[in-house]
């Protein structure tokens, strides 16, 4: 009897955890965090009832919360290389920042990364009665889906997807063989995005009218597949502009040119990558301020980072311009500027006078791209819809039940179903 069990993710973006088991052996699919005021994990799973761990990408609402089953016995853990190495630098950084509010520190992170077991996309690994292979999930660089098989069952985990083309990464594809259970991820479950090209075009001439104006852009972006998207962005449309790239970011490109294999373009990659000036402390990122047209810094949603140093020299001229090209969880910075205008510069909130637009540069599916996967699914899958805020979670499991007469649901945390 194959079940899965539902530890995090359900009707939220975050905690992402699902659990796999066969009778014999359990796989843990994932175990993030979310991150707030307070870190929170998904619900608890004893590490002696999990015999393995799949991630399927770094970002920490998926990876965050693993160094947890290291506290005690080894055990193997897979990924691509690339994604191995990539959150080696967040959950570093997320130690270095909140460790007091974690439950491990880097001992268990180091003795996690002594099981890694580095997979390429198709390569299949078996754990007792459970098969598993990664994919290309089209996410961020080395993101997967995981395809497994356990008791003549098979199952589909797609973690977060996206099937459509970028700069950086090819799109996922939809798998060929039949599925008797589907985790799909819904974050954009309601929401279908604008056509990429026209958001390129868009976002760089918005950038040409504010540098011929004398002015900077600043554009926060996720230092791991955002920033380098950016990058890729700006190279292909020939923008005749000096543009650096700061924080955590730097190390992402380096670690991304190394595994040439998950991006779409790696040799255009490296040339944009080496093309580009890296900001290198607190010299280098006051001349930046001075001299560069656009400055591409994480975090994303002006959370922190090197960005907000930005922010405080960029945001009261009204020549700059702020451009956000990633989602902005609401109580956010970004989330805030963007609903009001303001934002908190040197402990005092201000208004904004720098222009601010939000450019909708997503690595999620959106609502038409996750129909058309379940609709390219061969058989009859059960579907169970997590990652993604309480209604679109349910629409989507609605859409799959009435348009497409499958079994879908949006399950809530710790419930349990049999495949």
């Amino acid at each position: 009897m194959v079940r899965l069990r539902f530890m995090g993710g359900t009707h939220e973006v975050g905690r992402n955890a699902v659990l796999l088991e066969s009778g014999e052996k359990n796989i843990l699919l994932d175990y993030g965090v979310k991150l707030g005021d307070k870190i929170e994990f998904p619900g608890h799973v004893r590490s002696r009832d999990v015999d393995g761990i799949v991630l399927t990408h770094a970002h920490l609402d998926h990876s965050g919360g693993i160094p947890l089953f290291y506290l005690s016995e080894p055990k193997p853990f897979f990924a691509t290389s690339l994604t191995t190495e990539i959150m080696k630098i967040l959950i570093k950084d997320m130690i270095k920042l909140s460790g007091y509010f974690l439950p491990f520190e880097y001992i268990e992170f180091d003795s996690m990364l002594s099981q890694r077991k580095d997979l390429a996309y198709g390569q299949r690994v078996r754990i007792g009665d459970i098969e598993f292979a990664l994919t290309n999930a089209g996410h961020i660089q080395g993101s997967a889906m995981v395809e497994l098989k356990a008791r003549g069952k098979r199952v589909l985990y797609t973690g977060d997807i996206n099937t459509q083309n970028t700069r950086l990464v090819h799109g996922a594809k939809v798998p060929g063989q039949r599925f008797d259970a589907v985790v799909i991820e819904s974050t954009y479950a309601n929401t279908d995005h604008e056509d990429r090209r026209e958001i390129e075009a868009s976002f760089v001439a918005a950038i040409k009218e504010v540098v011929q104006n004398g002015g900077k852009v600043l554009v926060p972006a996720f230092a791991v597949g955002r920033s380098q998207e950016m990058l890729c962005v700006i190279n292909a449309h020939r923008l005749d502009a000096y543009t650096v790239i700061d924080g955590m970011a730097r190390a992402v490109n380096q670690i991304t040119v190394e595994h040439p294999d998950y991006v779409r373009t790696p040799k255009t990659l490296m040339k944009v990558i080496n093309g580009t000036r890296e900001v290198q402390g607190w010299r280098d990122r006051r001349n930046a301020v001075k001299k560069a047209d656009v400055l591409v810094a994480p975090s994303g949603m002006l959370q922190g980072g090197s960005a907000m140093f930005y922010m405080e020299r960029l945001a009261l001229d009204e020549r700059n311009a702020v451009f956000l090209v990633s989602y902005q969880i609401p109580g956010t910075g970004g989330a805030k500027l963007m609903e009001t205008g303001r934002f908190e510069i040197r402990d005092v909130e201000q208004e904004v006078k720098a222009q601010v637009r939000h450019f909708d540069f997503s690595s999620h599916c959106g609502k038409s791209q996750l129909e058309e996967f379940l609709r390219g699914l061969k058989g009859k899958p059960d579907v169970y819809v997590v990652h993604g805020e309480p209604e679109n979670c349910d629409s989507l499991a609605q859409w799959a039940r009435d348009e497409l007469d499958l079994n879908a649901v949006a399950p809530d945390e710790g419930d349990e179903f049999q495949v």
